[in-house]
């Protein structure tokens, strides 16, 4: 998973403010921490889409400080963040892509498309014709426990 530190800092009108210093350009507020890490994420698959736009690289997010909060990525934006890294690294362009998958060059516009929801076997296709495979780990969620219950056991499934 990308998990990006984030930098929270009280402003003079009340608000938080919320930075993402490994994204250049992620600013952003909230009315309280919980909505300016909310609002931090949505900047961030802002500006990460706006990077690949670019065709630059995506950047690595930094270890977090002790008790300094992070955004994390969804699982999918990942996955399409990997597979748009890997075709820059490979010099392989979306023509070459559509090609590799049988498939036409605006599909391959949408599976990277951080906002589009991608069919995982299309994902996992376009990782593997570039020579990468999905891993999936499963834990509990610091926010809500799901199944595991309050006992916090991780289970992982490979």
């Amino acid at each position: 998973m990308l998990r990006y530190p984030v930098v929270l800092t009280p402003d003079d009108n009340a608000t938080i403010l919320a930075e993402v210093p490994d994204i250049p350009g992620t600013v952003t507020f909230g009315q309280d921490e919980a909505e300016a890490l909310d609002m931090a994420l949505d900047a961030a698959m802002t500006m990460l889409c706006a990077i690949m736009d670019d065709g630059e690289d995506i950047p690595s997010p930094s270890e977090p400080t002790a008790g300094q909060p992070v955004i994390e990525l969804p699982p999918m934006a990942v996955v399409k963040l990997a597979i748009y890294q890997a075709m820059k690294d490979q010099g392989v362009s979306q023509l070459k892509m559509a090609a590799r998958l049988h498939t036409d060059p605006k599909s391959v516009r949408r599976l990277l498309d951080l906002y589009h929801r991608s069919k995982w076997d299309h994902l996992e296709m376009a990782l593997e014709s570039l020579g990468y495979r999905v891993q999936v780990r499963v834990e509990p969620s610091p926010i809500y426990p799901g199944f595991f219950g309050s006992r916090g056991k991780e289970r992982v499934w490979e």
